[in-house]
C-alpha cells in the first residue's frame, strides 16, 4: 500500500519490505511514556489521544489556564533537548510558526519545557483529515485549494517551509473549512531519512517535489508542488505518481518527473498541472496558485439564460453591423502581424464583440451572438452544432493585473503572444496577449461533456480575433455607453468604507479590480470568504433566481448557492435595455459572497452589504 507518513520518527519503517504503522500505546518512538490525566507544563492536561503514528501522539488536552481545549504533541525528547543545536532549531522554527495567523492554519499557541522534553500546544480543530473523506467533486476541491494556498501565502510570508503538505496534515471541518497542520519543527529531533550515502529527503513518497526527491531542500516551490499533489488525491483519489507496495518506487517516480494529469479535474485540471509543473521554476507561488483556485470557484459555469439562435438573413446582417465579414479575414488565412505599439486604449471604449464573427463560426453549426449577456468586458456567441449540443463562444477582456492565467502552449504572432490552453471536459480556452499585458480570452463551453471539437471552435475564433487585431488598432464600441448605463459606473465605489466596515476582515483600500472598473472583489483576512461586486446582463429575472426581495427600492433576488456552490448572491435590477435583435434586456448588479461558510451567513453578509450598494446606483 502507498506509504501516507512523516518522514521522520519511525520513517524507517517506510522502507521495509512490508511498511506498516508503528505500534504506540501513547508517546513517539523515542520519547517517554506519557499518559491520560498527566499534565504538561502545568497546565496542559492531557484527555484522549486524537491521532498517532510515525508522527509520534496527538492528544486533545484542557488547557487549565484559560480553559480551553487545545491539542499537544512532543516536538522534542528528552535525547533531543540535550543536543543544544537541535533544541535551538526547534525554538527558532516555532517562533516562525508561531508568527503565522491565518484562518486556514492550525495555530501554534505554545512551546512548553516538560521533564526535559519539548511539546507543542495547538489549537484543536475537531475534524477529519483530507484522507479520509474519499474523493470530492473539483469545484469542493478547488475550494478547498484556494484556503489551502492561501494558508502557504502566509507560511512563506513568515519564512517557514511546511515541507510535508499531504492530505492527512489538512483538516476540513463540517462546514467545508480547509486547516493546514503538522508543521515540519519536529524534523529537527529526528532528522531527514537518508535514502543513498548522498542523498536525503524530508516528505512522504507520494507527494514530494520531483526536486526533493532528487535531494535537494525542501521550498516554498516544493510546498506548492505537494498541494497539488494533495489536491489532486482528493479528486482522483490516487497521488499523481500513483501507488505501489515499495514507497520507494513512488520516491524515484517523483524524482524522474513521472506526473500524471488529472482527468477528473475538469475545470480545475490546468491548475492542478500548473502547480504540478516538473521544473520549480515554472510552478506558480503561493499567491498565484490562490488566485488560481479562486478564479475556479468565483466563476462557475452560468446557468443558462439563453436567447433564440439568430441566424440567416439576420446573422448576415448583424456580422454587417458589426463590420466583421468572413470575407475580411478568411478562415485559415494567417493574420499579418500587428505592430510593435499595440494597446488596448481606453478600456471602456474597447469592443470586446468586434473581434467575434458569428459567420466563420457557422460552419459549426447554427451561430448568433447574444448581444445582451454577461459583462461588459464579454460578448457571447452561440452555437448550436450540427449534433444539437449548445456551446457558448464568449470573448473576454481583463486587465493585465489578472489572476485568470493557466498554463498551455505559448506562440508569438509578432508583439501579440498567443497561450492554447490545456482543454478541460466542457471547455477549451486561448489567450491573446498585448503588448500592455491586456488578456483577450477566447472560451469555447458547454454546459455537458459531449464529443464536441472544443478547441477546434475555439481555435477558430482565435484566428478571427488576431486577423482584426492584425491592423494594430483595437475596435472601439459605435456608440457610448448613455450615462445611465452601468457600463459608466465604477462597481467598486458602489460600496464605502463604512459598508465594507461590516464585512469581517476587508481591506477597503486594496480590492481587486476588473477590467474596465466593472468587477471588484475582496478577500478576508480573517474569514474564508470573499466578496464580488459585479455588472451582468439577462434576460428578466424569475423565481427560479431566487427569493424576490428589494434593495434600495430596486427589484431584487437573493439566491444561496445562486453563483456556485458555497456563495450567496443577490441581483439587482438596474433598468432595462433593448438588444440589436430587439429583444428585451436588463443590465443588472451583482453582490456576491463565495466561501465555506453556511448559506445563511453568505446571505447575512450579501444583505448587508447589497442594500447600500444599490442606492448608490445612478438613477435611471
Amino acid at each position: 500500500m502507498a506509504a501516507d507518513w512523516l518522514l521522520f520518527p519511525g520513517a524507517w519503517r517506510l522502507f521495509s519490505r512490508e511498511p506498516t504503522m508503528p505500534t504506540i500505546i501513547a508517546g513517539d518512538a523515542e520519547g517517554g511514556v506519557v499518559r491520560t490525566g498527566e499534565l504538561i507544563g502545568t497546565r496542559y492536561r492531557l484527555e484522549e489521544r486524537i491521532g498517532s503514528g510515525g508522527m509520534g501522539v496527538v492528544w486533545r488536552a484542557s488547557d487549565e489556564e484559560l480553559d480551553r481545549v487545545v491539542a499537544v504533541k512532543r516536538a522534542l525528547s528528552a535525547d533531543g533537548v540535550r543536543d543544544a543545536g537541535r533544541a535551538r532549531q526547534v525554538r527558532r522554527e516555532a517562533k516562525l510558526v508561531a508568527r503565522v495567523d491565518h484562518p486556514n492554519v492550525v495555530t501554534l499557541y505554545d512551546l512548553v519545557n516538560h521533564d526535559n522534553e519539548l511539546w507543542l500546544v495547538m489549537e484543536y480543530v475537531p475534524a477529519r483529515s483530507l484522507a479520509g473523506r474519499g474523493t470530492l467533486p473539483p469545484d469542493q476541491v478547488a475550494r478547498i485549494g484556494a484556503q489551502l494556498a492561501g494558508a502557504l501565502e502566509a507560511v512563506h510570508a513568515a519564512g517557514v517551509v511546511h515541507r510535508d503538505v499531504k492530505p492527512s496534515n489538512v483538516l476540513v471541518t463540517e462546514d467545508g473549512r480547509a486547516k493546514l497542520s503538522d508543521f515540519g519543527i519536529s524534523r529537527a529531533d529526528h532528522g531527514d531519512v537518508t535514502l543513498t550515502g548522498s542523498g536525503a529527503i524530508a516528505g512522504t513518497p507520494g507527494y514530494l517535489a520531483p526536486e526533493v526527491a532528487n535531494g535537494l531542500d525542501a521550498t516554498p516551490a516544493s510546498d506548492v508542488f505537494s498541494l497539488g499533489a494533495t489536491l489532486f488525491a482528493a479528486v482522483e483519489g490516487v497521488s499523481p505518481v500513483g501507488t505501489a507496495d515499495n514507497p520507494l518506487v513512488l520516491v524515484r517516480r517523483a524524482a524522474n518527473g513521472d506526473i500524471a494529469t488529472a482527468r477528473r479535474g475538469g475545470a480545475l485540471a490546468p491548475v492542478l498541472s500548473a502547480l504540478l509543473h516538473p521544473n520549480p521554476a515554472k510552478r506558480p507561488d503561493a499567491t498565484r496558485a490562490r488566485k488560481m483556485f479562486e478564479d475556479v470557484v468565483v466563476h462557475p459555469q452560468r446557468q443558462d439564460r439563453r436567447v433564440p439562435v439568430v441566424a440567416g438573413a439576420v446573422l448576415a446582417a448583424i456580422a454587417v453591423l458589426m463590420g466583421l465579414t468572413a470575407a475580411s479575414a478568411p478562415t485559415g488565412s494567417p493574420p499579418a502581424s500587428p505592430p510593435e505599439a499595440f494597446t488596448i486604449g481606453d478600456p471602456r471604449t474597447a469592443d470586446p464583440c468586434a473581434l467575434a464573427n458569428p459567420a466563420e463560426l457557422a460552419r459549426f453549426g447554427e451561430a448568433g451572438r447574444d448581444a445582451g449577456h454577461g459583462n461588459f468586458n464579454q460578448c457571447y456567441v452561440l452555437v448550436r452544432t450540427h449534433t444539437g449540443v449548445d456551446v457558448d463562444v464568449i470573448v473576454q477582456l481583463d486587465p493585465a493585473t489578472t489572476s485568470r492565467i493557466f498554463p498551455g502552449k505559448t506562440e508569438k504572432h509578432g508583439p501579440l503572444t498567443v497561450v492554447r490552453h490545456l482543454p478541460a471536459d466542457d471547455e477549451c480556452s486561448r489567450t491573446i496577449l498585448l503588448v500592455d499585458r491586456t488578456h483577450v480570452v477566447l472560451r469555447a463551453r458547454e454546459e455537458q461533456p459531449e464529443s464536441t471539437d472544443l478547441c477546434a471552435i475555439a481555435d477558430t475564433a482565435t484566428s478571427r480575433a488576431l486577423a482584426v487585431l492584425s491592423n494594430g488598432v483595437f475596435p472601439q464600441r459605435a456608440h457610448p455607453a448613455d450615462t445611465a448605463s452601468l457600463a459608466r459606473v465604477d462597481a467598486c465605489s458602489l460600496v464605502d468604507n463604512a459598508t465594507l466596515s461590516q464585512f469581517p476582515g476587508i481591506d477597503a483600500r486594496r480590492p481587486e479590480i476588473g477590467f474596465g472598473d466593472w468587477e471588484c472583489r475582496w478577500k478576508s483576512t480573517t474569514i474564508p470568504a470573499t466578496l464580488l461586486v459585479v455588472f451582468d446582463r439577462g434576460g428578466t429575472l424569475t423565481t427560479d433566481d431566487g427569493r424576490p426581495t428589494r434593495f434600495g427600492g430596486r427589484e431584487a433576488f437573493i439566491k444561496a448557492g445562486g453563483y456556485g456552490a458555497r456563495s450567496c448572491v443577490a441581483r439587482i435590477v438596474h433598468r432595462p435595455f433593448a438588444n440589436a435583435d430587439t429583444t428585451r434586456g436588463f443590465e443588472l448588479l451583482l453582490v456576491v459572497v463565495l466561501g465555506p461558510l453556511p448559506s445563511d451567513e453568505l446571505c447575512r453578509l450579501v444583505t448587508g452589504i447589497a442594500g447600500p450598494a444599490a442606492a448608490n446606483l445612478p438613477a435611471t
